[in-house]
């Protein structure tokens, strides 16, 4: 993972009057929401005996771990152990390990440190994300999965337009040559433009793709577009969220109508069957560029796998 950096865990909307247990990160969390509404995480660890705040209560802004009661505020600071009493002296260490966390574009972030880097200021370390889905635009539909995929290896596959004739049977309409126009890379943006054409036509079905670290990419289509927040749970899984936006009609309700079928159809049909399908056989099931070799359409993968390697080196230890 890149380290220092917010990651995309779960959709705000989900996260109401209960705790929510999710693994994200390589590690158990837990979320909820204070008495203001805000949202909070810590690794899903009672101090006191392990067990898992996640499947307690939210009293009064305050979570209750389930065993014993013991809650504990905004802060992660146990407000009460129950049966030491109310008046009882709480101990230094009797807080959850919080986690940086924020709300953002209809998603909870939870900032990712890393064991082994240059610490940074989560406070100052933005959010990304594209104007094209700023918040207040009508007409998107989104939903979140869990993939069966390392997230590197997931990342990877927004890159790659020209499986699209063959896993999708695409190839009548926009052809198998792949002909870029950009593939560049500014303050840590990446932006590919090209097309995906027939090997003696000019023009094809026109493609763009941009990304921005650590997970966040952009693909449009001729007649939409959707954005796409990658999260690790594990080593070899990954919680996936898109949103989408037809530009064909743009019609209130409608057009949102005709955003969530084309999210239906994607996650249905091309990536959880059709992509699924075959990304299963990839081997190894993490990237590995002693084995992996690229092609000249392959040029945003090798973009986005360089950028990725720089970030995570420019957060380590300087040696010497």
């Amino acid at each position: 993972m890149i380290p220092n950096q917010w990651y995309a865990v779960a959709e705000a909307r989900k996260l109401k009057g209960k705790p929510m247990g999710l693994e994200r990160l390589g590690r158990k969390i837990v979320l909820w929401r204070d008495g203001s509404g805000t949202f909070r995480a810590a690794l899903d660890r009672c101090p006191h005996r392990g067990a898992a705040p996640s499947r307690g209560k939210v009293l009064d802004g305050e979570i209750q771990c389930p065993w014993h009661g013991f809650r504990f505020g905004p802060d992660g600071v146990c407000t009460g152990m129950p049966c030491e009493g109310s008046e009882a002296r709480i101990p230094r260490g009797m807080a959850l390990a919080m986690l940086p966390a924020r709300e953002a574009h209809g998603l909870l972030w939870v900032f990712h440190q890393g064991a082994d880097c240059v610490r940074a200021d989560p406070e100052a370390v933005p959010i990304h994300w594209f104007d094209e889905f700023a918040d207040g635009k009508t007409g998107a539909a989104g939903s979140g999965f869990d993939w069966p995929f390392n997230y590197v290896r997931t990342l990877e596959s927004n890159f790659d337009v020209h499986h699209f004739p063959f896993i999708h049977g695409g190839g009548r309409i926009s052809g198998e040559r792949v002909e870029f126009f950009e593939v560049s890379e500014a303050n840590d943006h990446l932006r590919i433009r090209g097309q995906l054409r027939h090997e003696h036509k000019d023009k094809g079905l026109s493609f763009r793709i941009e990304y921005k670290p650590p997970a966040v990419s952009l693909l449009e289509f001729p007649g939409f577009a959707f954005v796409v927040a990658d999260c690790p749970i594990d080593a070899s899984n990954t919680w996936r969220y898109a949103r989408y936006r037809q530009s064909v009609i743009r019609i209130p309700g409608i057009a949102k109508v005709l955003s969530w079928f084309a999210l239906q159809l994607d996650f249905r049909l091309f990536q959880n069957r059709q992509d699924e399908w075959i990304m299963a056989t990839q081997q190894p099931g993490q990237p590995d560029q002693a084995v992996d070799h690229l092609v000249g359409a392959d040029a945003g993968t090798a973009a986005f796998t360089n950028l990725r390697h720089r970030l995570i080196r420019e957060a380590s230890p300087k040696q010497g």
